[in-house]
């Protein structure tokens, strides 16, 4: 007798994947022209027709990245699952109202992204210390822009640095960043309070959402490592 097997369950994209990319993109497109913008501007000004160089493994200078014994750095999808069940044992620490630390390398975050393949090849992230810079190289091609054909826009890519300061007892709702740029040139950093125009909301609502898809109350940039906390209430 055949007996039904449930199929499992499907692992949830990551913050990196299509549709985070996409509200990136978008995000900042809207606020681009919203502020004063022209579709021209935004072309032949903030997109660039070549990429930018957005290498998938965690900059030579960070260290740790090998443990001791190890004579080479796991693999990026080995080190992405090992990753992936830090995360959700934190999720799962918060849902039973425990308290839970997780360090995230820019080793750890780099897997991530490179073990998807929405994401591959798109970011990559450094973490110097007590700031965190991501790096983007998105081509547009690769996501539904609404008005990506319409405006010519299908050949061009989003090249951004985005910097990130964030002192113990940072959350979702406080987290500021301190420099964007994009395509070389730079825009306010307080994007992330700004309304979407024609949407209403800003993108920091859906920092808040990921934030809490996870648990995460609090967290800090310190000692090279994003350092995330489940504050058990």
């Amino acid at each position: 007798m055949n007996s039904h097997v449930e199929p499992p369950p499907k692992r949830e994209m990551g913050c990196f994947a299509k549709g985070c990319l996409l509200l990136l993109v978008f995000g900042i497109l809207l606020v681009i022209v919203g502020v004063g913008g022209t579709f021209w501007s935004v072309r032949n000004v903030y997109l660039s027709d070549k990429p930018a160089l957005a290498p998938e493994t965690a900059p030579p200078t960070e260290t740790g990245a090998v443990t001791p014994g190890e004579t080479t750095a796991p693999a990026p999808s080995e080190r992405s699952a090992e990753v992936r069940e830090r995360l959700d044992t934190m999720k799962k620490a918060a849902r039973s109202h425990e308290e839970s630390e997780v360090e995230l390398t820019a080793a750890d975050i780099n897997a991530l992204i490179a073990a998807n393949r929405k994401s591959s090849g798109t970011a990559s992230v450094g973490i110097n210390d007590t700031a965190l810079q991501a790096q983007f190289s998105i081509p547009l091609q690769k996501l539904d822009v609404p008005f990506r054909n319409a405006l010519g826009l299908g050949d061009r890519y989003l090249n951004a640095t985005v910097t990130i300061v964030a002192p113990p007892g940072t959350n979702a709702s406080s987290v500021q960043l301190s420099e964007v740029t994009l395509n070389g040139h730079t825009i306010p950093a307080g994007l992330l309070d700004w309304g979407l125009p024609g949407v209403g909301r800003s993108l920091r609502t859906y920092v808040i959402k990921y934030a809490n898809q996870f648990g995460v109350t609090d967290g800090e940039i310190r000692d090279g490592k994003v350092i995330l906390h489940t504050s058990g209430h």
